[in-house]
């Protein structure tokens, strides 16, 4: 004991040397973007009204409804006379995880409920001069396109450390990173034992050792994007709209992850080590631009078929972002705890997203109601970040994109029933995985009730889905052990439009 009792002296005086030269030459860190972020902000089902997610989203070739404004403006033709909609809803997910190569690990539930408006604003019904045109129509408002309200938790006992992702970091090609390895050198994580520049880590002699970690991950925000639409019906036969998009991002993350040894200091599976406790706090927000073209052919009566494209939206996006860290140790000195906090990050980007290709069809059985489907194509490779002065970043993450990513098709099926005054509805969505290689579909299943007489209406619906995904809170190149989380949310969502005609 006598003998180890120097070294770990000279251990503790360089490591606050450290600190001190460390805060003085540490360079910018940029926070880049990845796969993630890119399907985050291109995967878009839009919310819209209670009518339209009873019917499983497949208005797209029947319309006269203020949700076709975000998927096929050329529906808004169909409107005889003004709406006004307002679409509150109420969402809850529930989700399950479990550490898969965690010991005791089990399973661990968060659940997350919020109020969202869905969709919100008015369609102006107006007929033009022209005898040919019926109807020449406004529409101004806006439709929710995605949420990303989620809390999940998970814990066990596992091979490996976070320590170790900064450690390769610091002494590989990345170096002093801001937001990960100088938060570690600092709060004493890390440090430079034989003054070499290469560092070291009390996890150096004890890779195989088990640990006891942890991880609270809270997501918030949502895409909302205002629509400015403009349709006209052509002589009954063909409908056409064009809808001017503007989305909202607006996103946060809050994850805190702990590593703590069973045992403590000297005694402990890893000597010296007692816990640790690393916080990443991200807001994204931004806004783009997108234009979305669609027509309807009313074929007969009975059926109408419809399509649309949605071009790429351009979105510039701001990032800001801290992190901190608290790590306690034990040598013969005693217990030490160390604290660092990141500064406040900001970097600015833009993303643009793939096209889109919507073809729909719609049957209509006398005044009984409807049968559609819609079938959406996405090509998710065409994401494509771009850097202001960033080319090697940009270059890297958007071949990630190419080869991580792959095309994908949603299908969409719904139908209603109509009885008097009263409306059933029900509906089925099929989304295919946009990973490259995963060619399973996530099912989305929904039914609602409406009532419509003397110009106003009132429809309710309730949307059910259900995501798996493996989570990784963190990467080493050159893991003992890759620690994989598994996800499973059960997303459900009911749905209340008010609207009148007038």
């Amino acid at each position: 004991m006598l003998i180890s009792c120097v070294p770990i002296k000279l251990l503790m005086i360089n490591r606050f040397s450290l600190i001190i030269l460390f805060a003085v030459f540490t360079p910018f860190f940029l926070s880049s973007q990845n796969v993630t972020d890119a399907l985050r902000y291109s995967s878009f089902e839009v919310g819209g009204t209670a009518r339209s997610i009873g019917a499983g989203g497949a208005l797209g070739a029947l319309g006269a409804d203020f949700s076709v404004l975000s998927t096929n403006p050329a529906g808004m033709a169909w409107y005889r006379s003004s709406d006004f909609v307002f679409t509150p809803s109420f969402y809850r997910s529930s989700t399950t995880s479990e550490l898969l190569n965690g010991k005791g690990s089990g399973l661990y539930e968060e659940n997350r409920t919020n109020f969202n408006l869905n969709s919100f604003g008015m369609v102006v019904a107006s007929q033009p001069r022209d005898a040919s045109w019926s109807t020449f129509n406004f529409g101004l408002g806006f439709n929710r396109l995605a949420n990303f309200h989620n809390d999940f938790y998970f814990e066990g006992t596992s091979e490996g450390s976070i320590v170790n992702r900064f450690l390769e970091q610091i002494n590989g090609d990345v170096g002093f990173a801001t937001f990960e390895s100088e938060v570690a050198v600092e709060a004493g994580a890390l440090y430079d034992l034989d003054n070499d520049g290469v560092y070291e880590s009390d996890f150096d002699d004890f890779s195989d050792a088990s640990i006891f970690r942890s991880q609270d991950v809270n997501r918030r925000g949502a895409i909302n994007e205002l629509v400015f639409s403009f349709a006209g019906n052509y002589q009954e036969k063909l409908m056409l709209g064009a809808t001017l998009g503007v989305p909202f991002v607006s996103f946060r993350e809050e994850k805190t992850y702990r590593e703590n040894d069973p045992g403590s200091g000297v005694d402990g599976n890893v000597l010296f080590f007692d816990d640790l406790e690393y916080t990443e706090v991200l807001n994204t927000t931004g806004a783009g631009i997108n234009l979305k073209l669609g027509a309807i052919y009313r074929v007969n009566q009975a059926l109408r078929l419809g399509v649309a494209i949605h071009t790429p939206t351009a979105i510039s996006l701001q990032d800001d972002f801290n992190t901190t860290m608290e790590y306690s140790f034990t040598d013969a000195e005693g217990p030490y705890t160390g604290n660092a906090n990141s500064p406040d990050g900001f970097f600015e980007y833009k993303l643009r997203t793939p096209w889109r290709f919507i073809g729909s069809a719609g049957y209509i059985v006398g005044k009984s109601g409807f049968v559609s489907a819609d079938i959406e194509y996405v090509d998710y490779t065409n994401n494509e970040f771009n850097y202001d002065g960033f080319n090697d970043a940009e270059r890297e993450v958007n071949s990630e994109i190419n080869q991580t990513l792959s095309q994908a098709i949603t299908l969409r099926l719904g139908g209603e029933l109509a009885v008097d005054i009263f409306r059933l509805r029900a509906g089925l969505k099929l989304l295919q995985s946009p990973l490259e290689g995963d060619d399973t579909f996530n099912n989305t299943i929904s039914g609602g009730l409406g009532m419509f007489k003397d110009g106003f209406y009132l429809d309710v619906a309730y949307q059910r889905n259900n995501v798996r995904e493996t989570y990784v809170p963190y990467i080493v190149s050159d893991a003992y052990i890759e620690q994989q989380v598994e996800t499973d949310t059960d997303n459900n969502q009911l749905v209340f439009t008010i609207g009148f005609r007038f």
